[in-house]
């Protein structure tokens, strides 16, 4: 996000009670909202009816699961769940909504309904009166919860499906009779801008229609802005991503948008990064029946929230100044600071080891804990007992991925000596070209004369392979050599010097 002005206040979440940050929800900056469904029974989890199936079934009902969602959203940085709701006439879902509100007390993690009045079957939330009542029992009974989520230091009531319930004037009508005195913050659904007459802000449920998540995010700028300047308003951009679409199963109609293994949620994030989004809407938490699920899947693993984790990072970081002596890197809205930064900036930076994948933090390593950063291509770890240059050092992740590949060196076939080669009777592999000048001309800088055999051991350490045509992560096919610290792939079709890449062990390998 660059250059946000006055629309930056409008997504600040202020809780009241602010000063007791244990049972209050924290103020956030460019918050992220995600859809949660809490009706699932275990008799739903049907691959007949389900593109995937979660990796815990449960019941929405269950406090363990409740605890989990939570946690597992967290962890991932999102900031709130919206929950479905049918009116305080339909029992179940009333119930497990206010569990899931309790549930979030004493965390920095908020909770709002939406009153689903399109899909109620008691017919509550239908009627304009019974509408009208349901709104006020959410404010006297929920909205004064330390966790009910709020936005500008209002509480938010999120809204679905707008003309399913009626037009603008029928909208104003409702508003005027709970609130006034705009005491609420007012968010709404649809591709109607003028309900913006009535709303704070209109976010789109669905943007899978669109083969590419940008072009539906462009449309829904240009119709906002269009809305701003004939109002004269400020109404936010509220960002929409999500990983695919899949409900073939239960009915027909719709596009089945495909994940493709994450792509598609990567550039619905990077769309809202590049749009200057004020907010993001996930949808969806664990719509199963829709298949726009990111929660843990049979399928996918953790992979959505390990996405989200990293793209919330981007989305929250990006455009923010960084802190004396330090870079902030909007690609991936990373900070490196300090001796980190130093030793990237010595060490052949981008090149060498890529852009920050996480912040700077102590983590556990089998030699103890260790402040450290992961990057794209290795993992910086600070060692300030050491003297420099040795005070960092760098994670053997060429070493780690290979055991985790189940294929450990030590089992792997050896090499003899090789003419014009270089030997190494520690690992017995050569290093020979089209790596050999590569590795010459690399290395740590240690203050030595051009760049000295330990500089570069130090920088990519020891060979562990013989070189071999394998296929790397992004899907390529090529002349490959692993050493404890990097893998080396030949491009051949690369200019100079680009014909010797290092893999994305960083990337690789993980938090």
């Amino acid at each position: 996000m660059r250059r946000l002005i006055m629309l930056l206040c409008l997504v600040a979440l202020v809780a009241t009670g602010m000063s007791q940050r244990s049972t209050a929800y924290a103020a956030v900056n460019k918050p992220v909202l995600a859809f949660y469904y809490p009706w699932y029974e275990y008799s739903d989890w049907n691959p007949a009816r389900m593109a995937d199936l979660p990796a815990e079934p449960y019941s929405g009902g269950e406090d363990a699961a409740i605890a989990r969602h939570i946690q597992q959203a967290d962890d991932a940085g999102i900031d709130a769940f919206i929950c479905t709701w049918y009116g305080p006439n339909e029992p179940r879902l009333n119930e497990r909504c206010g569990k899931l509100l309790n549930a979030a007390a004493g965390r920095d993690f908020a909770v709002t309904f939406i009153p689903d009045q399109a899909a109620d079957f008691t017919g509550t939330l239908k009627n304009p009166q019974g509408m009208i009542d349901s709104l006020r029992l959410l404010r006297e009974r929920y909205m004064g919860h330390p966790n009910w989520l709020r936005w500008n230091g209002k509480p938010v009531i999120v809204f679905w499906n707008l003309p399913s319930f009626g037009d603008v004037n029928a909208w104003r009508a409702v508003k005027q009779a709970v609130d006034p005195h705009h005491e609420l913050f007012w968010l709404g659904e649809g591709v109607n801008f003028n309900y913006l007459d009535v709303f704070d802000a209109i976010y789109f449920f669905d943007i899978t229609w669109a083969a590419d998540p940008a072009s539906a995010l462009t449309s829904y700028g240009r119709n906002l802005a269009a809305y701003n300047q004939s109002r004269g308003a400020a109404r936010p951009f509220i960002a929409t991503v999500m990983p695919g679409y899949d409900d073939s199963r239960i009915r027909s109609g719709h596009v089945v948008r495909d994940r493709a293994n994450g792509d598609y949620y990567r550039r619905a994030w990077q769309a809202a990064i590049d749009k200057n989004a004020q907010a993001v809407v996930i949808t969806s938490w664990n719509e199963w029946f829709e298949g726009s699920q990111i929660e843990p899947s049979r399928t996918y693993g953790s992979l959505y929230l390990d996405l989200t984790r990293d793209y919330v990072g981007r989305f929250k970081n990006a455009g923010a100044p960084a802190p004396a002596g330090s870079r902030r890197f909007d690609e991936t809205g990373q900070v490196v600071s300090g001796r980190l930064l130093e030793f990237w900036n010595q060490n052949g930076a981008l090149p060498v080891f890529g852009l920050p994948l996480e912040p700077e933090g102590e983590r556990q390593t089998l030699d103890g804990a260790y402040r450290m950063q992961l990057f794209e291509r290795n993992r910086l770890e600070l060692h300030p007992h050491n003297p420099r240059p040795y005070d960092v050092l760098l994670g053997r992740l060429g070493t780690d991925l290979l055991y985790k590949q189940g294929r450990p060196w030590e089992t792997l076939p050896r090499e003899q000596p090789r003419p014009g080669c270089r030997f190494f009777q520690e690992t017995q592999h050569n290093i020979c070209e089209p790596f050999l000048s590569y590795w010459r001309s690399h290395g740590l800088e240690f203050g030595d004369r051009g760049v000295s055999f330990r500089e570069s051991l130090a920088l990519f350490g020891l060979p562990l392979t013989t070189p071999a045509v394998e296929t790397n992560p992004d899907g390529d096919t090529v002349l490959t050599q692993w050493f404890e610290r990097a893998r080396f792939e030949y491009h051949p079709q690369n200019p100079d010097p680009y014909k010797i890449l290092l893999g994305r062990l960083g990337a690789e390998a993980g938090p």
